[in-house]
C-alpha cells in the first residue's frame, strides 16, 4: 500500500453509518491522509448539492465524483471535469415513463436538484414535468411504493439501448419506497476513477477504492487496492482483495489508519 497516491471511497453505507453522518475517527483520518498530499475522493451514487458539503466539512480531496460517476467535479474551482448528460430525447422517454407509471422523480442538475414530490422535498427545485427542466441532468432518480411498477420499469429501461438501471433498492420492504439510478449506459463509478486518475497523471496501480454495494464493482476492478466493507454485498466481496470491518465498525477508518502507517515506514 505505499504505493497508493488516491482513494477512492462511497458513501452510503461505506463511509457514513446513516445518510450524511461520517463519524469522527473517518475525519480524522481522512485529514491526515489529505495533510500528505494522498487524494481522498468520494464516489457515490448521491448528487453534487447533496455530497459537496459533506466533503468540505470532512476535508476531502478538492474532487467529487457523483451520480454513480455521471459527475466528476472540483468544488473548490467550482470547475466540471466531466458529465455525462442525459440527452433530451431520453429525458422524454423518462418523462413518459413517469407519466405511465404514476412515478416520483429527483434529478440530479450542476447545481440544484428538481422533484415532482410534494413533499420530502427540502432543498430541491419543484418541477411538475422532467421534461420541462432547463439543466444538464446527469442522473434521475425513480421512484414508487408499486412493486408491480417498478418491476415494468425495469424491463422498459433496460429495453432503451443508451440508458441503464445503475442503482436501485438493496432490500424491498413493505410500504418501502422503491428506487432506480438512471443514468446514460457508458456510465459507472469505474469509468470515473479512470477519467480522474488520468486527468491527475496518477497510475491506476497506485489507487484504492473501499465499497459495499455491486455499483461499486467497477470502481473496484480499476483499483489496484480492492476493499470491501464486512456489511458488503456477496458480489462485492469476490471482486475485493482486502475486508475491513463494517461501516458501523469504522471499516473506512480501520483500512485508511492500516495505509496511513504503510506510507510513513
Amino acid at each position: 500500500m505505499k504505493r497508493v497516491k488516491i482513494v477512492f471511497i462511497d458513501l452510503d453505507s461505506t463511509l457514513t453509518k446513516m445518510p450524511g453522518k461520517i463519524d469522527i475517527k473517518n475525519k480524522i483520518i481522512i485529514n491526515r491522509l489529505t495533510n500528505m498530499g494522498i487524494h481522498v475522493v468520494i464516489n457515490t451514487g448521491r448528487s453534487l448539492p447533496y455530497t459537496i458539503p459533506i466533503c468540505k466539512q470532512f476535508c476531502t480531496s478538492n474532487y467529487v465524483i457523483t451520480s454513480n460517476g455521471a459527475e466528476i467535479y472540483n468544488y473548490i474551482s467550482k470547475k466540471e471535469v466531466y458529465r455525462s448528460i442525459i440527452s433530451h430525447e431520453n429525458i422524454e422517454i423518462l418523462d413518459n415513463l413517469i407519466n405511465k407509471y404514476n412515478l416520483f422523480f429527483t434529478a440530479n442538475g450542476i447545481e440544484k436538484r428538481y422533484t415532482n414530490k410534494k413533499e420530502d422535498n427540502k432543498g430541491l427545485f419543484i418541477s411538475e414535468s422532467l421534461k420541462d427542466i432547463d439543466d444538464r441532468i446527469a442522473q434521475v432518480v425513480l421512484e414508487s411504493y408499486n412493486l408491480d411498477n417498478m418491476k415494468q420499469l425495469r424491463k422498459e429501461i433496460e429495453e432503451q439501448t443508451n440508458l441503464k438501471i445503475a442503482n436501485k433498492t438493496k432490500h424491498i420492504e413493505e410500504n418501502k419506497l422503491l428506487y432506480y439510478d438512471i443514468t446514460n449506459n457508458d456510465v459507472d463509478k469505474g469509468t470515473a476513477v479512470e477519467i480522474l486518475c488520468k486527468k491527475l497523471n496518477i497510475d491506476l496501480d497506485r489507487t484504492m477504492a473501499i465499497g459495499d454495494s455491486d455499483n461499486d464493482i467497477p470502481m473496484l476492478k480499476k483499483v489496484e487496492y480492492k476493499v470491501a466493507v464486512s456489511n458488503a454485498s456477496d458480489n462485492l466481496k469476490k471482486e475485493a482483495n482486502l475486508i475491513t470491518l463494517s461501516n458501523k465498525q469504522n471499516g473506512v477508518a480501520t483500512i485508511l489508519n492500516e495505509l496511513y502507517i504503510q506510507l510513513n515506514k
